[in-house]
């Protein structure tokens, strides 16, 4: 721990991260009267946080109690409910189903677009609906249309922003209560009280290669948001005693990866768009699988975007190798001139514009980032696949889309359209995801509790750092759902909390 008594400058509430959970504690915390800095280590100039490599999906119950227990049984499948206060449970189901009208009032607009949560097999998994931010005016930077209209609102509301401030560590009292944070300002330290609380919304370690190494079941994992995710909020909380939870999971992804494009993560692949699998009936789909790395496709390709990175971890005990890192996107022509593989609404590639990627794809086929062949076996070779295994693959999968019957994993018969347009092609796929879920132990309160137990006086957390997500994530936009949430728990709690004495 830092102690420290003497300050630099005060505020009622100092939070540490300007996306979307930030932007949430801080209005809410100036809405419930308090003076609130909001410090961030990004440039105020083209600022990246991890929203704006979002969609802007966020999730909404329509049934506070099905949600509630849609969300425990998604707990139940890995053992996690125990582990989960139930009040927590009943806060996110309740707060995450006033997002959309909490939106509206600080001039976001959404629309919902789909129905339903993402484990079709779960309890009252109907219990929930998806909808997307749309674009709003005055926003000043781009990307999820969410975060656009938070930020534009603190901005609006005159909230102190300070971009460019890294926070070096807590500073708290003798008796362990957080009372600040030390800065680094342009190479100056700088000492901030917080007189009634610090909020903790500095996002997960998607970018800081030894976390991912200690905590992460698998390697290498490449997620696609902002580099400036390096877990710090993990290290400033691990440092005042924080009890750490969900260090190992993560709402994963299938992601291309190619350093050559100037972007160190994950390039995260379309699979709605341009006929991709998840297109509904009577679109006009492309044909394609996912196949391991000797040529053997391994899954029900369809759906489950948010676990299949569990099937592609999974290691081979007896060879000790993972046969499926990396996996690969196997497709024909067909598919190649519908449209970017790469999805254009979320990641480097999305409103962000941090990677650019051609419509027909042919400029990543010159640069051999796609591998493209005249036959299946060809591409078997170049791809370092068994041309018998992917031979028999290929075959295999035409005869299921000939019967309509995918006998092996079930995939529905929609979309089942065969290969049969060469030249043939691949693209190497990793693990991946949008962010970490790891972090310090919240509760329904958005208070950061010790690892003796108890809160930690005058320390609150929300968004991605600490998230009450553990292995299963309910569907897309649940990130973005839980930081606007605990966003305006955390600083509506942080700023009625009774002051310390300045």
């Amino acid at each position: 721990m830092y102690f420290s008594s003497q300050f630099d400058r005060s505020y009622d509430v100092v939070v540490i991260g300007a996306g979307t959970a930030g932007a949430s504690a801080a209005i809410s915390a100036h809405e419930s009267g308090a003076e609130v800095l909001v410090v961030d280590k990004q440039p105020a100039v083209d600022r990246r946080p991890n929203s704006r490599y979002a969609a802007g999906y966020f999730l909404v119950p329509r049934d506070v109690e099905g949600a509630a227990a849609y969300l425990s049984a998604m707990y139940a499948v890995n053992g996690e409910l125990s582990e989960v206060d139930p009040a927590l449970i009943r806060t996110w189901a309740e707060e995450t189903a006033v997002n959309p009208r909490w939106l509206a009032d600080q001039g976001g607009r959404s629309a919902k677009v789909f129905d339903g949560g993402e484990h079709t097999t779960l309890d009252a998994h109907g219990s929930v609906e998806i909808h997307r931010g749309q674009w709003a005016p005055g926003a000043a930077v781009t990307g999820c249309p969410v975060y656009t209209a938070l930020d534009h609102r603190m901005t609006t509301l005159g909230v102190d922003v300070e971009y460019g401030a890294s926070a070096q560590w807590l500073l708290t009292d003798a008796a362990g209560t957080v009372t600040g944070v030390q800065l680094r300002v342009d190479g100056r330290t700088v000492a901030v009280r917080a007189g009634r609380g610090v909020v903790l919304a500095a996002g997960g370690y998607e970018f800081d290669a030894r976390l991912k190494r200690q905590f992460l079941p698998t390697n290498p994992v490449h997620f696609y948001g902002s580099p400036a995710n390096t877990g710090d909020g993990v290290t400033l909380a691990a440092e005042v005693g924080a009890e750490l939870w969900h260090m190992n999971t993560w709402p994963g992804y299938l992601v291309a990866h190619q350093p050559a494009t100037g972007y160190p993560g994950g390039l995260p692949i379309d699979l709605w768009a341009a006929g991709g699998f998840n297109a509904p009936p009577g679109a006009d789909l492309a044909g394609g699988f996912f196949a391991d790395g000797a040529g053997r496709r391994f899954t029900r390709e369809p759906g489950r975007q948010h676990t299949l990175h569990l099937e592609v971890a999974g290691m081979d005990a007896r060879r000790l190798a993972h046969p499926r890192i990396p996996a690969w996107w196997v497709f024909d022509e067909r598919r190649r001139v519908k449209g970017p593989l790469l999805s254009t609404r979320m990641g480097p590639a999305g409103p962000v514009g941090e990677v650019a990627w051609s419509a027909d794809n042919l400029a990543e086929i010159d640069r051999q980032w796609v591998r493209r062949a005249p036959t299946v076996r060809a591409l078997a070779a170049v791809c370092g696949m068994d041309p018998d295994t992917l031979e028999r693959t290929v075959a295999a999968y035409n005869a299921s889309c000939a019967s309509g019957v995918d006998g092996e994993f079930g995939r529905p018969a929609h979309t089942l359209v065969p290969l049969s347009d060469p030249p043939y092609h691949a693209l190497a796929l990793w693990p991946g995801g949008s962010n970490t879920n790891g972090g310090p132990r919240r509760d329904a309160d958005a208070r950061v509790w010790s690892v003796r137990g108890a809160p930690i006086p005058g320390l609150f957390s929300a968004g991605e750092l600490g998230s009450m997500y553990g292995l299963l994530y309910p569907a897309g936009g649940g990130s973005i759902a839980e930081c606007m949430a605990f966003g305006r728990i955390a600083g509506r709690e942080a700023a009625t909390r009774k002051p310390d004495h300045r």
